[in-house]
């Protein structure tokens, strides 16, 4: 089992951050490695379609890496805080290169590998949890949109703490029941 994270929030040991590190560690993974975006040197989509007529992105960047680690993996969990209504810029940013994991259009099938899982876990300061269940569902079918298999997603409301995630039981209890589910898919 190969598991890797890729932590969206520019706070490192965020809440984001330990909840995704709490789904790795249950995924049965001895060793996985954690992506921080806001640490690379990533550049957005440049919309060039490069990707549809290679089959790779042609933008040489530090997105590189995380292409191949999701090409090496069976299991993908992204973490992300919402920042004004939405996920964090980082998140984005990321999502938007996945893009050339999609081969040409009309069609825009999957090139990812079959059987790859992956979990979305959010967290959010506002403590309803419902607040951002439209925006989060939309960004679980963008992922399921890139091929794949199935999108386990862990919201965590109402953590404004630096780490606060860590104190609550409930949360990194839910967080380990998603990595074992995906560790065992």
């Amino acid at each position: 089992m190969n598991a890797i994270g890729i932590v969206c929030s520019p706070r490192k040991h965020g809440n984001s951050d330990v909840l995704v590190r709490e789904v790795l560690k249950f995924t049965g993974s001895e060793n996985f490695e954690v992506f921080y975006p806001n640490e690379m040197n990533i550049r957005g989509c440049q919309a060039c379609y490069s990707c549809k007529e290679q089959g790779i992105c042609i933008v040489k960047d530090d997105m590189q890496e995380i292409y191949n680690g999701i090409q090496k993996s069976d299991v993908v969990v992204f973490g992300t805080p919402i920042y004004m209504a939405g996920v964090a810029a980082q998140f984005k940013l990321v999502l938007d290169r996945l893009f050339a994991f999609l081969g040409p259009a009309p069609k825009f099938e999957s090139r990812l590998p079959k059987g790859k899982k992956a979990a979305l876990v959010v967290s959010q300061g506002y403590e309803n949890v419902k607040e951002y269940e439209t925006h989060i569902n939309q960004m679980k079918e963008a992922l399921l949109s890139l091929g794949f298999d199935g999108v386990e997603v862990l919201q965590a409301p109402g953590l404004n703490e630096l780490g606060e995630a860590a104190r609550h039981d409930d949360l990194m209890q839910e967080a380990r029941k998603i990595g074992q589910a995906l560790g065992q898919a």
